[in-house]
């Protein structure tokens, strides 16, 4: 590799990695709100807290490699063209593309390990910090207390708080469903205020309530109004942390090879349901037998059509992203070269800019290819084909001092 390369490079390579600390600490500011409530407030070790930071880097990650690109792109290049280092280069009679050169081998490198890494990577750390955090969850009842939501998650009890003050362990219109054994009917407690305590060996979480009523049907004809100044429920804590594996996976916890193994087997089954469509009419049947069984089979045909373009969309998805590292790339070079301002602000502020853009296109097209208004190739592939007209231009006016966008006004203007 030649100096002038090689010099392009070495300033390429740390503003590129500089831009994703940047960006994944901006993006993980939301995670790391939980992380300290699951750290001070709820008393979850420091060593799982820090386990769920790690499995949530993969995520921002991905949506920080194509951001680095552009940012270290407008960063790198915009400061040689105000330093006028690209001026001396074209003066020496030495293209102006050959500065880009280094940077496009660098994301032709990036693209396939952005693919593998969205591919197995990502998926597997979702799936792991899902799994983890609701093993949270389930570590005591506390965690799993939430204001104006009938919870279900303690044995013979339906819990219900209007409000609740964590920081004072006190709680406010509480309703309880209290289902005691071999009883039919629960029995109905409602309080306007309680507090929350713990036993000290922390095994019972304490739910006193206070100036409440008990509501029980004692049999057909007979019901009962007890009013109580004070009354205790002893829920069991289970503030061990179990580890769970769970086998279940959504589609973005999947692996590349287990989307494709689901595909394959949506697939027979739309398959399979064709044929029995297909086979009814030659069935011996009453004719409302056979509409009937026909409705149903459709009916089975179209949700596992939804399914199948749910799980192609996620795959192109993944593509789409690992491909839009190098489109990103291809924007943030000419665009410092045409800027001439190198500062890592101007990076940061084109490049939010242009994600933003390209991020409400692919949720657009995400949300169209599982509707069915488009393939999923196209939903997820539109905002890079849409992009490529802009980038083609920026990089014709940026190394060629070309403009293809004059060249058709003028084409126009001279037809007329």
């Amino acid at each position: 590799m030649r100096i002038l390369e090689r010099e392009t490079l070495r300033q390429f390579i740390p503003a590129f990695f500089f831009a994703i600390v940047i960006l994944a600490f901006i993006l993980l500011m939301d995670r790391l709100f939980l992380l300290a409530d699951l750290l001070v407030r709820k008393g979850v070790p420091v060593k799982v807290v820090g386990e769920i930071a790690l499995l949530s880097l993969p995520f921002v990650i991905s949506i920080s490699a194509p951001l680095g690109g552009l940012i270290g792109g407008v960063v790198t290049f915009g400061r040689m063209a105000q330093d006028n280092e690209v001026a001396a280069v074209r003066a020496a009679g030495i293209p102006a593309w050959r500065l880009f050169v280094p940077a496009l081998l660098f994301g032709v490198i990036l693209v396939p390990l952005m693919g593998a890494f969205n591919g197995f990577l990502l998926p597997e750390s979702q799936h792991r910090v899902r799994s983890l955090l609701t093993d949270v969850a389930r570590k005591r009842p506390a965690l799993r207390l939430q204001e104006r939501v009938f919870l279900d998650d303690f044995p013979g009890y339906m819990v219900y708080l209007g409000a609740m003050d964590e920081r004072r362990s006190t709680v406010t219109n509480v309703v309880i469903f209290e289902q005691a054994r071999g009883k039919r009917v629960p029995s109905f407690v409602t309080a306007p205020r309680g507090r929350i305590e713990y036993t000290p060996d922390g095994r019972y979480m304490i739910l006193t309530l206070y100036d409440g009523e008990i509501h029980e049907l004692v049999s057909n004809d007979n019901y009962r109004r007890l009013s109580f100044k004070e009354h205790i429920i002893n829920v069991l804590a289970d503030w061990e942390l179990v580890r769970r594996e769970r086998e279940y996976r959504s589609e973005d916890e999947m692996l590349f090879s287990q989307l494709l193994s689901r595909v394959s087997e949506i697939k027979r089954d739309i398959d399979g349901l064709k044929l029995q469509l297909r086979a009814v009419d030659s069935e011996r049947r009453p004719v409302e037998e056979r509409e009937f069984r026909k409705d149903e089979i459709r009916t089975r045909l179209r949700y596992r059509n939804l399914e199948m373009v749910r799980f192609l969309t996620e795959l192109q998805k993944r593509f789409s992203l690992a491909f839009s590292c190098l489109l990103f790339l291809f924007f943030g070079v000419p665009v410092g070269l045409l800027l001439r301002r190198g500062g890592i602000g101007t990076g940061f502020i084109v490049g939010l800019i242009f994600f933003a853009f390209y991020y409400v296109m692919l949720v657009g097209g995400e949300h169209f290819a599982e509707n069915g208004r488009v393939t999923p190739f196209l939903g997820m592939w539109l905002p890079n084909l849409i992009l490529v007209i802009p980038v083609v231009e920026l990089m014709a006016r940026a190394f060629f001092e070309f403009s293809f966008l004059d060249f058709i006004l003028k084409k126009l203007k001279f037809l007329e």
